[in-house]
């Protein structure tokens, strides 16, 4: 967790005044993504997140979040379940349904059927207002999830509105780890 850690405070946590997606104002910004498309981030993100989802969630078969910050964290962890030998499918969430074709809300992959346990992800959680948007497509699509694992955590009340849906949050970090 050391190499994560030290991944995201280079390339990811910066510092000044910033709007959140909640509509707070913070002091720091954590952009996982610059972290997560780099390799040895994806790797180090991969990792972590199917160990705690094999250990939380042993039953799920997939991952899945709303686009855009859950795209890595979804190819990420796919791609660490494979170097395990464990099949694992990604669905990506859309925030509006496709405008053309199939006019899908979610892209699923080929191996998952829909009515399987998969496990939310994200990469930071603040009131958690974009995984439950997410939650609530999936579970409409007949997906069971009752785990959410995020990078990380702001520690700003999200975990509690997860939990009051009927999801238990899993944060690799809380920030207060990455501004010690």
């Amino acid at each position: 967790m050391k190499d994560l850690v030290a991944l995201l405070r280079l390339h990811s946590l910066q510092k000044g005044d910033f709007l959140l997606a909640s509509g707070a104002r913070s002091p720091y910004y954590l952009d996982v993504r610059r972290t997560a498309l780099t390799g040895a981030g994806a790797r180090a993100i991969g990792r972590a997140a199917i160990a705690v989802a094999r250990r939380v969630a042993p039953d799920a078969v997939g991952c899945a979040g709303m686009t855009l910050g859950a795209d890595p964290i979804i190819t990420a962890l796919c791609v660490a379940a494979e170097d395990l030998g464990v099949e694992w499918g990604g669905v990506i969430v859309r925030k509006e349904p496709k405008g053309h074709g199939t006019q899908n809300w979610l892209e699923i992959a080929g191996t998952l059927r829909g009515d399987e346990e998969i496990v939310a992800v994200d990469d930071v959680v603040t009131t958690a207002g974009s995984t439950l948007q997410a939650i609530a497509r999936l579970r409409d699509h007949g997906f069971t999830v009752r785990h959410a694992i995020c990078v990380v955590d702001r520690e700003a009340g999200g975990a509690q509105a997860l939990a009051d849906a009927g999801v238990t949050l899993h944060p690799l970090l809380v920030m207060s780890e990455l501004l010690e």
